[in-house]
């Protein structure tokens, strides 16, 4: 967020706090990711990939990859990355595949 300095103008303060960016990344056999679908108003549906303790620029490379993948768009947000459409038997399989724990 954006705060008012005194006189100086306009400086970026960072909303993230510092043990936030400090998560321990594990290793992607240790983790149990599920795989949900969750449908949403005007009748769209999204595939949800969540338990997953990653830190945030290991969330983002992994939602890239699984949007590369599966051959659609997304985003990578409160510890979950969620893909447009029902993707669940692609992302298992790539996950899978490269040595991710799939429950």
């Amino acid at each position: 967020m954006s705060k008012r300095t005194h006189g100086k103008g306009w400086s970026f303060t960072p909303a993230e706090s510092p043990q936030s960016a400090a998560q321990e990344t594990l290793p992607p056999e240790k983790h149990r990711i599920k795989i949900n679908l969750e449908k949403r108003r005007k009748g769209k549906i999204v595939t949800l990939i969540g338990n997953l303790a990653l830190s945030k620029p290991d969330l983002k490379d992994l939602a890239k990859a699984l949007k590369t993948a599966c051959g659609t768009g997304g985003t990578a947000q409160n510890d979950v990355v969620e893909l447009q459409g029902d993707h669940r038997d692609r992302a298992r399989t790539w996950l899978s595949n490269n040595g991710w724990g799939v429950k």
